[in-house]
């Protein structure tokens, strides 16, 4: 199973227009056996509910259970990340990240 293209794939299930960017070790390459997937999530619309929120965290969780794997996410709509632009997490991701 291609964990970054399936988180993709449930993501797109419940909002369409999406970005999903993998960021950290796994990104870089520099990533172990055991280390988790850290995702940047950005919805693209004007707002996320504390519902959709929710169910996109029971769809990873339903992977890590699938793939014996840990998953991280930050998850925002587009124009809420954008805001975030002068934080040091937006630059690392900007630098390091690619999209799925």
């Amino acid at each position: 199973m291609n964990i970054v293209e399936t988180v993709k794939k449930e993501i797109n299930k419940i909002s369409a227009n999406n970005d999903v960017i993998l960021f950290g070790s796994r990104a870089r390459g520099d990533h172990k056996r055991e280390s988790d997937w850290d995702f940047l999530i950005l919805l693209g619309k004007d707002a996320i509910s504390k519902k959709e929120k929710k169910e996109i965290r029971e769809r990873l969780y339903e992977i890590e259970l699938a793939t014996d794997q840990v998953i991280s996410s930050i998850i925002h709509t587009k124009s809420e990340w954008e805001k975030r632009a002068v934080t040091p997490i937006y630059q690392i991701i900007k630098e390091q990240g690619f999209r799925a």
